[in-house]
């Protein structure tokens, strides 16, 4: 859920439903290891555990967000940025 800074109101809700990635069974609620903002541009990246995938969630228009999802390894962790802020990883 994308909220308001100053009232906590809900703005967006982007959903994580997916395939795990072992079984290819349905999860209806996997949970989000990590939400990190980026340094450069006006995203979010968030990682996802059981289906394996990393969103780039582009919030410049909040009404229209523009989602890119990489697949990853299964079990995502938390993750962190490199010294020069270009490159994360988890």
């Amino acid at each position: 859920t994308i909220m308001d800074g100053e009232t906590l109101e809900p703005k967006q809700i982007v959903s994580t439903r997916g395939m795990t990635v072992d079984k290819q069974e349905y999860h209806p609620e996997p949970r989000v290891a990590a939400i990190i903002a980026s340094h450069e541009w006006p995203e979010f990246i968030v990682n996802v555990k059981e289906t394996g995938k990393v969103m780039l969630v582009n919030y410049q228009d909040i009404k229209n967000l523009t989602i890119t999802t990489i697949d990853a390894a299964p079990f995502l962790h938390d993750g962190g940025w490199d010294s020069t802020h270009r490159y994360f990883m988890t």
